[in-house]
């Protein structure tokens, strides 16, 4: 729990140094969904290519041009065989918004949909660790945030499979480093 602290603290640490108002979140629209850097914490043995849902440890693997799978079900080997290249690329994009999801869900608050600074309150809700971006955020979040707040980030995950692919980053500070757009001049004036 201290290491995920610390990693949303560093993380968030890098929010402050790139926006320019480092005491407020930012709009959303802030992330360039093109440029963001997402670790691969899901691997393809993780998820299966058949069910797009968390693979069976108790199953065996098979291998197909040099990438090893396991499937959710006893089946998903035999339907995978059947058609593996559609198989293939539907489970390349399901594990990227997967790990879209992971390392974006504590950047966006769930109650605002606003970039949070970070070094707020922290949710771990609907098997995801979420952050909220204000002390009024901290008061004001329901249960009924965080469905909404998945569809939003899964939406965002699959824009960014969109314009980069199946695209990982090991070892950024942050997966938005690099990745907020600099205010315009004339959105500084106002």
């Amino acid at each position: 729990m201290l290491l995920r602290f610390a990693s949303a603290v560093i993380c968030c640490g890098m929010l402050f140094a790139l926006a320019s108002n480092a005491q407020a979140q930012l709009p959303a629209d802030s992330v360039q969904l093109d440029k963001v850097k997402i670790p691969e914490k899901k691997k393809s043995l993780d998820i299966c290519p058949v069910y797009l849902e968390a693979s069976d440890a108790k199953l065996p693997t098979w291998e197909y041009k040099g990438v090893t799978y396991r499937g959710a079900k006893a089946d998903a080997k035999d339907k995978f065989l059947k058609e593996p290249d559609k198989y293939v690329k539907a489970a390349e994009k399901e594990r990227y918004v997967t790990n879209f999801m992971i390392a974006m869900s504590p950047i966006w608050c769930p109650v605002t949909d606003e970039v949070s600074p970070g070094g707020m309150t922290q949710w771990n809700k609907l098997g995801y660790t979420w952050e909220s971006c204000c002390a009024f955020c901290d008061d004001s979040v329901k249960d009924e945030d965080f469905p909404e707040a998945i569809k939003k980030l899964r939406k965002r995950g699959e824009k960014s499979y969109e314009l980069i692919g199946a695209k990982y980053t090991e070892g950024a500070k942050s997966p938005v480093e690099g990745a907020i757009k600099k205010p315009s001049a004339e959105g500084q004036k106002k």
